[in-house]
């Protein structure tokens, strides 16, 4: 699971919004001493506004809330599914208003713009306004990370990021365009050109999703009344091989599963230059592609930066040991947003969900202890593994430093979801969940 704390449905993003009469109000004053605003509800801020709501079900003078502007998460790392299956958006969908129905947990639908960390207050609202102030005892800072497109000529303006339902359904109608358009081409030379498709990015999102194409257009291709002989896929890394973050013989592993789909592996290079029906390369090259999707990174949301709060030049909020944000000890920040040093190595941990999750679990006990009167612990982070899908029937991976491949390797990337959908909605969701992605990968 990548791509943390980001995660709502993007018809919303795009300018759906709830009906104002239905929502909370962000503003409405408190019947509670104490206040813990959550600003993100995406994997980090669900996890800790659940915990926080089961641990303080019963306590009186803590007040809950979430500030987030969609009314649904979805799961980024599922995106492939949506994009090259059948066109079940609703998958990726985990609707708070449903979550915390019987949680004491405000949700206010609503963007967070300002952070005033003098007066212990934020602002929030659309985003032309009116604003709004919130006050808080405690804030924690979840709002996630959105695509990063680098300023590549043409990469804007022709290529599909894989961030959200929106993007996922942008590529399903562009695979559906070259189909229809393959379908009335008689020349063979031009039916391979109209069928090319090209992922820049060799990374995990980026073979997730060249995975997917490989296993699930040849069927698509069929059944539409084209020769999958006709089809051609890429994937561009600019790095010396893909998946670069894994072990070699991992790495190895993924290469012969993306060979045997009939993938074409072009790494070494950097892009240059991306035109409608072209991309080229910084050493000369070429490459044909009708469809291309660009998976090259994720930054933090940019609005952190503009929160009066030290931030690293990718943008994300520097803490402390405890997850609390540099120079403000009632401020948390998890997640994508949050610039967390591994004190082992100093290095600032990775975009994934599972350090997310942790942060946030850990941070929901810090603010338990301080509740208590108790002072907040560091937070120790371990990765226990990882693991990356070639299309929905393979993978590749390790966990407690045992390597797996194959359907043993897809099995335990699911059980991480089913771990996650466990700990926000119990066995309800949790089997909802399992039979729509059983249902997914048939």
């Amino acid at each position: 699971m990548r791509g943390a704390a980001s995660g709502t449905l993007n018809a919303y993003a795009k300018g759906a919004h709830v009906d104002s009469s239905a929502k909370p109000a962000c503003t409405t004053p408190g019947t509670r001493s104490r206040r813990v605003v959550i600003a993100g509800g995406g994997y980090a801020g669900t996890t800790l506004a659940v915990r926080l709501g089961k641990a303080l079900r019963d306590v009186d003078d803590v007040e809950i809330m979430l500030i987030e502007p969609n009314p649904c998460q979805q799961a980024l790392s599922e995106l492939d599914l949506v994009a090259v299956g059948p066109p079940r958006p609703e998958f990726c969908e985990l609707w708070l208003p449903t979550l915390f129905k019987d949680l004491p947990v405000t949700v206010c639908y609503n963007r967070v713009h300002e952070v005033k960390p003098d007066d212990h207050m934020l602002t929030v609202g659309p985003r032309s306004g009116p604003h709004e102030p919130v006050s808080y005892w405690r804030l924690v800072l979840a709002t996630g990370a959105i695509a990063f497109v680098p300023p590549v000529p043409g990469l804007k303006e022709h290529a599909v990021t894989m961030w959200s339902v929106a993007d996922a359904q942008e590529l399903q109608r562009r695979i559906e365009q070259q189909f229809r358009a393959a379908a009335m081409i008689a020349d063979r030379e031009a039916r391979v050109k109209a069928l090319s498709f090209a992922v820049i990015g060799g990374g995990a999102t980026g073979i997730e999703i060249v995975g997917t194409l490989g296993q699930m257009l040849p069927k698509r291709m069929r059944e539409a009344g084209l020769d999958p002989a006709d089809l051609r896929i890429r994937v561009i890394e600019g790095r010396p091989d893909v998946l670069y973050d894994l072990e070699p013989s991992l790495r190895a592993r993924a290469r012969k599963r993306l060979e045997h789909l009939g993938i074409e592996l072009i790494t070494g290079s950097m892009v240059a230059r991306v035109d409608e029906r072209m991309i080229e390369l910084a050493d000369g090259r070429s490459i044909d592609a009708s469809v291309m999707v660009f998976c090259g990174g994720a930054k933090a949301d940019p609005d952190a930066i503009s929160w009066s709060m030290e931030a690293d030049p990718s943008g994300r909020l520097v803490v402390d040991e405890t997850c609390r944000a540099v120079g403000h000890e009632d401020i948390y920040a998890v997640g994508d947003v949050a610039a967390f040093r591994d004190p082992k190595d100093k290095r600032t941990l990775p975009m994934l969900a599972q350090f997310a999750i942790r942060e946030a679990e850990h941070t929901a006990d810090n603010i338990l202890r301080e509740a208590r009167g108790d002072i907040p612990t560091p937070f120790i982070p371990n990765m226990h593994g990882e693991f990356v899908s070639i299309g929905p029937s393979y993978g590749v991976g390790w966990a407690f430093k045992l390597h797996l491949s194959g359907l043993p390797a897809i099995v335990m990337k699911r059980l991480t979801y089913l771990m996650y959908w466990f700990s926000v909605g119990g066995i309800k969701l949790t089997w909802k969940r399992t039979r729509e992605m059983l249902s997914m990968q048939r």
